[in-house]
């Protein structure tokens, strides 16, 4: 047997504690950290320890607890802001920041803030990948640089999705690979939560503790109306194959992955599958009448981006062909129920490599026809049976950096963002926070809609 326990640094507040000396309630209670201690033995997590350090990262300080009284006077107004980057480079010394930042996930906080976190590395397999979080508080325009939101020394912290219930409890779902592991293949499945903000967390608990594979998070994290909680995560390394999903029907306490050691779909059209969704990196929807709904990357039927529906909370699944053109590497999608009831959908044209090998037919919001290039929206009023408005998310003009994997690129009202790992969340006063690689997107329904009538 080989244990390693890795120690690093945390913060409390500046108290020490001695976990193994304290009582359970002592132990278990929230605490702001960012650096984990981890005790594993025959890949397996055995224990999980924050550490104290002596100051607060820059997303833990001067954490609003006042409610926000969201306002919806926009709600019927289109409305559609400028991209604002939100990795931002940290300003406090010794905080780490590579030159790699991807794969996002955002929330928004019951304070008004939004909290989005990525990793940040110089190789996407290297042990030095740490996830990095930042704030944009209520009524700023700017986010706040960046700071270290949760690493374990030694270990690539693969995937990260956040998410907040509605109900004052934010989500932290994380991957983490053994001690001097290189890659994503195999990884434990951590998790946390917080209740004021996003200030202070949980003790990190190993949700699935074997460190293997079907556990790489995917942002994206769902509730469905009867309280189950489901976390979309990666069943393979590679490109093409699916995702698991890990279902919980007590909040987070008790686990399951109603795939793990079945037999691996064939994904085509009409077949069933069980317990994974067609194509990596895949998003999860509540249709109206309790079945799933999924997209993913890969995996593609007949050409088309490959949809997922299962009436058995994800035990299994049936595969067919979605009306949308497939997406490749450097790209992710979303897709989520909005507050108003639609579906959306998001997506691109293309590939990165070619991102005007193939175009689409937009209207624009004067009425008009035109192809368009890259990042788009699509709603369904159906539940995903129809897509009939489909709407490119351009700013229009300029040159934006896209970061990651995407780059510089010109903005026309015909050429959007071609690339971006993409996550969302939308605030009860119904604006969409649409995040990529890099940048932050703020638009509402009544924009989607504009220039758009139903047939």
């Amino acid at each position: 047997m080989r244990i390693a326990i890795i120690a690093l640094a945390a913060v409390t507040g500046g108290i020490m504690t001695n976990p193994a000396q304290c009582a359970p309630s002592e132990r278990d209670r929230p605490q702001t950290y960012r650096h984990i201690r981890v005790e594993e033995a025959d890949e397996t997590v055995l224990s999980i320890t924050p550490v104290p350090d002596a100051s607060a990262p820059r997303w833990a300080r001067n954490v609003s607890q006042k409610r926000f009284s969201w306002s919806r006077a926009q709600s019927g107004r289109p409305f559609f802001a400028q991209p604002i980057p939100y990795v931002n480079p940290p300003t406090d010394e010794g905080e780490p920041f590579h030159s790699h930042n991807h794969q996002p996930s955002i929330t928004w906080l019951p304070n008004g803030d939004l909290l989005a976190i990525w990793y940040s590395t110089v190789a996407e397999s290297g042990t030095e990948l740490t996830v990095l979080a930042s704030r944009l508080r209520a009524g700023s325009d700017a986010w706040d640089p960046s700071s270290e939101f949760l690493k374990a020394h030694n270990r690539n912290m693969h995937g990260s999705s956040i998410f907040h219930d509605g109900k004052g409890v934010v989500y932290h779902f994380n991957g983490m690979g053994p001690d001097g592991g290189r890659g994503w293949a195999k990884l434990a499945l951590l998790m946390r939560t917080s209740r004021d903000n996003g200030a202070t967390w949980t003790p990190v608990r190993a949700i699935a503790p074997k460190i293997e594979g079907r556990h790489q998070v995917i942002s994206g994290t769902l509730m469905t109306r009867r309280g189950v909680l489901i976390q979309n995560c990666d069943a393979v390394p590679g490109g093409n194959g699916g995702t698991a999903l890990h279902i919980s029907k007590d909040r987070g306490r008790t686990w399951d992955d109603p795939g793990r050691d079945k037999p691996a779909p064939t994904f085509a059209e009409g077949s069933v599958g069980q317990g994974t969704v067609a194509g990596i990196h895949a998003q999860v929807a509540e249709l109206r009448d309790g079945r799933l709904m999924a997209l993913g990357r890969g995996d593609s039927i007949g050409g088309r981006m490959p949809v997922s529906i299962s009436d058995d909370l994800g035990a299994t699944w049936t595969y067919r062909a979605s009306p949308f053109p497939p997406i490749g590497g450097g790209q992710r999608l979303v897709l989520r129920r909005l507050n108003e009831g639609p579906l959306l959908f998001v997506g691109f044209t293309s590939s990165i490599r070619e991102p005007e090998a193939a175009g689409m037919t937009f209207t624009s919001a004067e009425g008009k026809e035109f192809t368009g290039h890259g990042m788009y929206a699509a709603l369904s009023f159906d539940d995903g049976k129809t897509w009939p408005l489909r709407k490119l998310l351009t700013p229009g003009e300029g040159e934006w950096d896209g970061g990651a994997h995407t780059g510089k690129f010109i903005a026309t009202p015909a050429r959007a963002e071609h690339g971006g790992y993409l996550a969302a969340t939308q605030t009860p006063d119904g604006i969409i926070n649409l995040i990529s690689s890099r940048l932050h997107y703020r638009f509402n329904l009544a924009w989607l809609k504009q220039g758009w009538s139903a047939q």
